[in-house]
């Protein structure tokens, strides 16, 4: 699905981490992290990410698009992540 969100929206799909415990072991879920987003597409009022970003949102703001993708308004984005 190809999407180009309008004026302030930002598209965003979840990103997956793989969390581990001191020993290697997979952990599965329920790890209590805050999720981070990636940055697919923005609309062209967007100046404070760009495609490619990790961010974190406020979650409760979303709008499911599709079953992976969410779109937000740009105001929305709490942080953007530093890897």
């Amino acid at each position: 699905m190809n999407v180009q969100p309008l004026k302030n929206k930002v598209a965003l799909k979840e990103v997956k981490r793989e969390s581990k415990s001191d020993s290697g072991l997979v952990l599965m879920g329920g790890t209590g992290e805050t999720p981070e987003f990636a940055v697919i597409a923005i609309g062209p009022n967007v100046d404070c990410v760009k495609v490619g970003d990790t961010v974190m949102i406020e979650i409760n703001k979303a709008k499911v698009v599709g079953n992976s993708m969410l779109i937000i308004e740009d105001v929305f984005i709490t942080a953007v992540v530093d890897e």
